[in-house]
């Protein structure tokens, strides 16, 4: 069993903008990493060229292709070919923060058995400083809730779900749910692996040092993909059969829609690289981030 070494892997489509990024700061942390698995899914741009020169770089360093759309496929192909025990999953706008990597192989080299999966926040890098204000806060209070009850202080054993851009798990968990992941383009894919892991009878873990970034660009994009992107929570935990949660999720998904309409022209406004506001970028031109489904491809 090898534990000292981290498989990193990133679905990619079309992210030129941000992947140079992403890969730099994993390249920082790479004497932590065995292995960064870029899965290109059918990029068009110059996303797959910037990688094989980065890889010419670093020769941990691969790159795989899954010619199924979607984030689902794309992920599958990627985990399914990392060779680490510890398999971290992120997205290609996702800026680890210093020590992520060392964080995520410590927790698990003596972590309890039935931990599976492990996660950590994430914050907004390019939304209004009061917009990622909320999310920090937010998400440091709910860490020092779970920590306050935890023996251990790498993290807490007990969080229900794993975030998509800032996960890891274990490779015997990744078999053993492998099968009960749902294939369907209108659910929340870490939410049915969360819930899959769950079915098993395993447990996640929020993971102090799992720290990273990831663009708020999702809340910029049209509102009726933002709508019917929201209204994927529902449906994943009805494919679960969990009638309850479906039922509860309608409050969340409201309170993510208010929020977003609230802050939808202050973020459209906003230019994280000058760090100001203006009337013409609320107008500008923008391409919607496309969801992790193969039908809105």
């Amino acid at each position: 069993m090898n534990d000292q070494l981290l498989s990193v892997v990133i679905p990619v489509y079309n992210e030129q903008d941000v992947i140079t990024d992403c890969l730099e700061r994993l390249i920082a942390q790479i004497d932590d990493i065995g292995e960064i698995v870029v899965v290109d899914n059918n990029s068009t741009d110059g996303t797959a060229q910037i990688v094989r020169k980065m890889q010419s770089e670093c020769s941990r360093i691969q790159i795989v292709e899954e010619l199924s759309p979607g984030l689902i496929p794309a992920r599958n192909t990627g985990i399914d070919a990392a060779k680490y025990d510890v398999i971290a999953r992120i997205d290609a706008d996702t800026l680890v923060e210093p020590g992520w990597a060392a964080a995520v192989t410590q927790y698990f080299r003596n972590a309890p058995s039935e931990v599976a999966a492990g996660t950590g926040p994430v914050t907004p890098f390019d939304s209004t400083p009061l917009y990622r204000r909320l999310f920090e806060r937010a998400q440091t209070r709910e860490v020092a809730q779970r920590m306050a009850v935890s023996d251990d202080p790498r993290g807490a054993v007990g969080v229900a779900s794993v975030r998509g851009p800032n996960m890891a798990l274990r490779r015997e968990a990744w078999a053993a749910v492998r099968s009960s992941l749902s294939t369907r383009p209108d659910i929340y894919e870490d939410l049915d692996l969360s819930l899959c892991i769950r079915d098993a009878g395993l447990k996640m873990a929020c993971i102090i040092g799992m720290s990273a970034k990831v663009s708020g660009r999702r809340f910029v994009t049209g509102p009726l993909s933002f709508w019917r992107y929201t209204g994927h929570l529902r449906t994943t935990y009805l494919v679960h059969g969990d009638r309850k949660s479906a039922r509860v999720s309608r409050i969340a998904i409201w309170t993510n829609r208010l929020m977003y309409l609230a802050f939808l022209i202050p973020n459209r406004a906003y230019d994280h690289e000058t760090k100001r506001s203006s009337l013409k970028n609320i107008f500008a031109k923008r391409k919607d981030l496309p969801v992790p489904t193969a039908a809105e491809r």
